[in-house]
């Protein structure tokens, strides 16, 4: 007999009040009902941008690389703080985000990790000035109004840029504005520059900025900006297996932004209803390091590692952090939170 066609031993007794048959369904063994693997969740992070995480979003490629079991969802946030605050009740698992943000994590004991490199900042955040507000270099900021996002990676290349010309906070105005604020403080004149990242840079850049300063020049003076994947460590506990899978479909996406940008701009144009000049520029200003780079002391490091090219940033941001009083203390030693196992994996 096929068993889909037994009635259930609950079916038989409800049939049994009507035509007698309740002896025969307390007789009848019970069926185990089909196995449902239960699917994982997984809650994935994305900014409204040209970026990779909305690539995967378009391509749906990221619910093919997790497979069939995973349920994925994806999150939109606008910036770090945001991430933190999600991640800390239990609604967000990967995201990328700011170096200055994810220290902050650390500093405030939220359970969370490094395990990615997700871009390194050069021209994709930049200092831009108004063309008609007469700076001509960063000496030129002195007493003027700078907007940045506080608690960012913007915030921090743009603290250390005035450091290179001997300025420092004190010597301007900083103003705190989200990202998608800046647009109107600048059209309504209330800033004289701003330290930011696309596509709002974009933005400021058709309305008569000029970019005079990048996360680029900083390398340059030995100062590293970067974003970061973070996770949370009690989702890398659970489901290390979804997580290595999107490092892989990331480090994959990575690939497509480098060597294809065309194919890159051909679905990311409809898919954010912009033209494909603004994608492909987002594609050239998007620099990456494969897993290989990742695990060198210059990065990441191997797993366990407590000295890295990493490590001196984050130690480095941390000392800024409160030096400028947004956080209180911070812990002795940073290393457990990075965790380069994932990548380790992949090369």
């Amino acid at each position: 007999m096929n068993d889909k066609s037994l009635f259930t031993r609950r079916e038989l007794a409800l049939l049994g009040r009507n035509i007698g048959l309740a002896s025969l369904a307390a007789s009848m063994p019970a069926w185990p009902a089909p196995a449902r693997a239960a699917a994982a969740r997984a809650r994935l992070g994305y900014f409204a941008s040209a970026n990779q995480q909305n690539y995967a979003r378009a391509a749906g490629s990221m619910q093919k690389a997790m497979g069939a079991n995973a349920e994925v969802e994806f999150v939109g946030v606008n910036s770090g703080p945001q991430i933190l605050t999600a991640m800390a009740a239990d609604g967000l698992d990967l995201c990328n985000i700011g170096s200055s943000p994810m220290i902050v994590a650390f500093a405030k004991g939220l359970p969370v990790s490094m395990v990615y490199v997700h871009k390194i900042i050069k021209d994709s955040e930049a200092l831009i000035v108004r063309g008609d507000s007469g700076v001509k270099s960063l000496g030129d900021l002195k007493g003027r109004k700078i907007a940045c996002p506080f608690n960012t990676s913007a915030h921090f290349a743009l603290l250390a840029a005035l450091k290179t010309v001997g300025l420092s906070a004190s010597d301007v105005t900083l103003v705190n504005l989200r990202a998608d604020a800046i647009p109107a403080a600048w059209q309504r004149r209330d800033i004289d520059a701003a330290y930011v990242w696309f596509p709002i840079l974009e933005v400021l850049q058709r309305d008569g900025g000029k970019q005079i300063f990048d996360g680029g020049d900083l390398i340059a003076k030995g100062t590293i900006v970067f974003d970061s994947i973070i996770v949370r460590d009690a989702f890398k506990t659970q489901h290390p297996d979804l997580v290595l899978a999107y490092l892989k479909e990331l480090d994959r996406i990575n690939a497509v932004y480098r060597d294809k940008p065309e194919d890159m701009a051909e679905v990311m144009a409809p898919f954010l209803q912009i033209s494909r000049d603004t994608a492909l520029a987002y594609a050239k200003t998007l620099y990456t390091v494969s897993p290989k780079e990742m695990l060198t002391d210059t990065w990441m490091g191997a797993p366990g590692a407590t000295a890295s090219g990493v490590l001196n940033t984050i130690r480095g941001q941390a000392d800024f952090l409160k030096a400028t009083g947004q956080v209180d203390a911070m812990p002795a030693d940073f290393s457990k939170f990075v965790d380069s196992s994932f990548i380790a994996r992949m090369v």
